[in-house]
This record gives C-alpha cells, sequence and structure tokens, in this order.
C-alpha cells in the first residue's frame, strides 16, 4: 500500500474509522447451512486493530446495509459501535453524520473505509477514503488508500496499522 505523505500528514488527526462491514470486515462471502443460517468470515487480526485504535482513543464504528444477526453480533464481540439496515449510500452517510455530530468529529478527522457502490458517498464525504484491494472500481478511483489485502483479509489491520503509525503509536 502506497500513502503519499499528504494523506499520512492527515492520518496523524484521525478520530473515527468508519467501517462498511461486507467485503471490508468480512471476505463479501456468504456461508449458509442446512438450516439456512449464515455466517461470515472476519479476520480476527482486524479486530485487534480496531482495538489498538479503540485504546489509542480513536473511535471505530460499523455501518451496514445487512441487517443479518452477525453484524451486530460480531460487533459486539470486538466492542464496535454497530448500525445496520442502511440500506442505501444515502442511508450510510446520513448515519455517519449523525454519529459524527454526536461525538464532535469532523469529516477532515474521518477515515472511512467501505467496498462497493452503497459506499461511495461516504468515501467522498470523509476526509481520508479508503477501500480494499477487491474492491469495486469506482471506489478505487476515490480512494487515498488501497490496501493491499482484500476485504475480510486483514486490510482493515493494515488501515489501523496506518493511523497507528501516523500517531506514532505503537502497532
Amino acid at each position: 500500500m502506497r500513502v503519499t505523505n499528504e494523506i499520512f500528514k492527515k492520518l496523524k488527526k484521525v478520530k473515527l474509522l468508519a467501517l462498511d462491514f461486507d467485503g471490508t470486515l468480512t471476505n463479501g462471502k456468504v456461508y449458509v447451512n442446512q438450516y439456512g443460517e449464515e455466517t461470515v468470515c472476519c479476520s480476527k487480526k482486524d479486530s485487534l486493530g480496531t482495538n489498538m485504535l479503540q485504546k489509542a482513543g480513536i473511535q471505530v464504528v460499523v455501518l451496514s446495509k445487512e441487517t443479518n444477526p452477525v453484524v451486530k453480533a460480531r460487533c459486539k464481540k470486538i466492542r464496535v459501535s454497530c448500525y445496520s439496515g442502511a440500506n442505501t449510500g444515502n442511508d450510510k452517510l446520513k448515519i455517519l453524520k449523525q454519529f459524527m455530530l454526536k461525538n464532535g468529529i469532523t469529516s477532515k478527522e474521518v477515515v472511512f473505509m467501505g467496498d462497493d457502490v452503497n459506499d461511495l458517498l461516504c468515501l467522498e464525504f470523509a476526509g481520508i477514503a479508503a477501500t480494499v484491494a477487491d474492491g469495486n472500481k469506482a471506489c478505487k478511483k476515490l480512494a487515498h488508500i488501497i490496501t493491499k489485502k482484500s476485504g475480510g483479509d486483514h486490510a482493515v489491520r493494515e488501515v489501523c496499522d496506518l493511523i497507528l503509525k501516523a500517531k506514532k503509536l505503537p502497532i
């Protein structure tokens, strides 16, 4: 992952990492068992990275279109705020703006990480836009950061480490 000096300087001011769930924290695949129950694959390294950010005082939030209970269960497990059921990019952006207002955060202090077209408005709005290696082409055009890893394969951890490095905090 190559990051410009300008973006690296902006990362020093980050107070919020906002994440899409499917395709960012997961590989974008859904596993269905014989009972019709859905499961997803998430990275433990990603959750360790979000935990390190939170310990450093950086907030982490998940904004997801998906209403599957697995999203809330995973977010609860990793102690991350979660807003699900955001059916459109407008919904995600509205929730993001409300969260920022409530927490006194400006768009310049936000990294938004998403992977598909319903993330475009948030990527455009955030001070720093990030996407995964296997993200949609439109997301890659907007992104300041494109990870080396694909969604669900420690891509979020790459961004967490980059934020911590920019703030000169231990990784």
